[in-house]
């Protein structure tokens, strides 16, 4: 299988096509898809000051006609973020930013970038900015998702009952634009 078939697939794939796995929650269990973080104190040098974190994705997608095929998503990979395109949504507080990741036969073969906006309310794509000169200033004129990426996270999205994806998505200001390689 190739990453281009595989992103194909997702692209023309619905909710219907995938057997959702919730992995977060009273008994529900771990998805398997873990991230192990030591860290310690500073000015320590003892054992007891050490921790080790796990951060798990929260759920995931199994596809139904070839069960090698799995999104998992929700472990996060930055914090406290404020992209500008944020302020469009009613709760406009600092987002984190999530993997979304997609599996074949459990190896890791592709990444994207998600955030859960407006209060967890909607998962949308993190948009590539898109800068021009302005006035002797560089701005950001607009921002892109890949058609590909837009259907990624639109599954995700709509894996568990959720507000409107595209109503969501327009208000973000997001441009969609055919896929690169």
């Amino acid at each position: 299988m190739r990453l281009e078939d595989i992103r194909n697939t997702i692209e023309g794939s619905t909710n219907a096509d995938w057997h959702h796995i919730g992995c977060w929650g009273s008994g529900a269990g771990p998805s398997f898809h873990d991230r192990w973080e030591r860290w310690g104190t500073l000015g320590g040098g003892a054992w007891d000051k050490w921790a080790l974190d796990l951060d798990s994705h929260g759920n995931t997608l199994v596809y139904r006609e070839n069960v090698a095929l799995t999104i998992s998503w929700g472990i996060k990979v930055s914090e406290d973020m404020t992209p500008d395109w944020n302020s469009a949504f009613t709760d406009d507080r600092p987002l984190s930013y999530q993997a979304g990741d997609i599996f074949w036969n459990g190896v890791l073969v592709d990444r994207h970038y998600l955030a859960a906006v407006d209060g967890g309310r909607v998962i949308l794509p993190l948009p590539k900015p898109v800068h021009e000169e302005r006035e002797g200033r560089t701005v950001v004129a607009r921002y892109e998702v890949t058609r590909y990426q837009r259907a990624f996270a639109r599954l995700v999205d709509r894996a568990e009952p959720a507000e409107d994806f595209d109503q969501y998505y327009a208000k973000a200001g997001f441009v969609t634009v055919d896929n690169r390689s």
